[in-house]
């Protein structure tokens, strides 16, 4: 049994036909025909019942499939892994990042990056700052872009690095006819009767707002939330509320006004993570090496 067997049992499995399953193989039906009965005597068992000419894969077989898109999995993956460390300028990197840095950050970083590298391959993944921990933990990407929760603290994550990158000053971004517009900069309890358009309860930037307004002496009335920064831009000019936002590194959304708040630590830090323990293959290294280079953030910080 070799991972060509698999492979072609789980287009047999897809299909359900010999003729189709060659046809998108591209081998002869008879060596379709060959691969199964040699699955089928190594595993022990029919892995498809024959029903009227075609095949319908039964209970051993559903098993056996499972068994072999795992295999398969593991298999490219090994051979992913393997070329990253040959070919560090073409490797692989899989790097998780929270939702609020999608617009901006992100894009920013990976254009100044494929600068450097333009072969290099990207996977992203966008979730939460917990999430993140637990694909950090799991294996399931390399490294990740995140930020604290709280201005005082660093994110506790077990086996986890964390360092700081990039420093973003935070606004109250509101309607361009609000009545605080104008006014340059403000505190955030000017703010606290109003309601505010935040984010979902795990995301990191709605941490960071429900602290600054404790500290402020208010709970927020949240009256929308969302998962994207643009979104919470855009119903802020509809008059649907305020946010706190960072502040825009490039063009605002028509009307809107983003006023910088004077509040202590009305600031957000953006880092990088990556698993404590273990080796980082040559693409990963490099990039992180990149990542850590303080030309790159638009607002560099000094390392905890």
């Amino acid at each position: 049994m070799d991972d060509r067997d698999l492979r072609w049992l789980t287009v047999l499995a897809e299909t359900e036909n010999v003729s189709l399953a060659a046809a998108q193989l591209r081998v002869p039906q008879p060596t379709v025909s060959r691969a199964l009965a040699r699955l089928e005597v190594d595993l022990g068992a029919p892995l498809f019942d024959r029903v009227g000419g075609r095949l319908r894969l039964n209970a051993s077989g559903r098993l056996a499939v499972g068994h072999a898109q795992r295999v398969v999995h593991e298999i490219d993956t090994a051979r992913e892994r393997i070329t990253e460390l040959n070919h560090p300028e073409r490797g692989l990197i899989r790097m998780g990042f929270v939702a609020s840095l999608g617009e901006s950050v992100v894009p920013l970083v990976l254009n100044r990056y494929r600068a450097q590298a333009p072969q290099v391959r990207f996977v992203l993944q966008e979730g939460h700052s917990n999430d993140i921990a637990e694909w950090l933990a799991e294996g399931r990407v390399d490294l990740a872009l995140t930020g604290r929760t709280r201005p005082d603290t660093v994110p506790d994550w077990k086996d986890v690095t964390w360092t700081p990158i990039e420093r973003q000053r935070l606004c109250l971004v509101v309607a361009d006819d609000h009545p605080l517009a104008g006014l340059g900069r403000v505190a955030l309890v000017q703010a606290a009767d109003e309601p505010f358009i935040t984010f979902w309860p795990r995301a990191e930037l709605r941490l960071l707002t429900e602290h600054l307004c404790r500290q402020a002496g208010f709970v927020p009335s949240v009256a929308l939330q969302t998962g994207e920064v643009a979104t919470a831009r855009a119903l802020v000019a509809a008059g649907l509320g305020v946010a706190v936002i960072p502040q825009p590194t490039t063009g605002t959304t028509p009307g809107t006004e983003h006023l910088p708040l004077t509040d202590p630590g009305a600031e957000r830090q953006i880092g990088i993570a990556w698993p404590s323990h273990g080796r980082h293959s040559p693409a990963v290294a490099r990039f992180l090496g990149f990542l850590r280079e303080p030309s790159q953030g638009q607002n560099p910080v000094e390392s905890d």
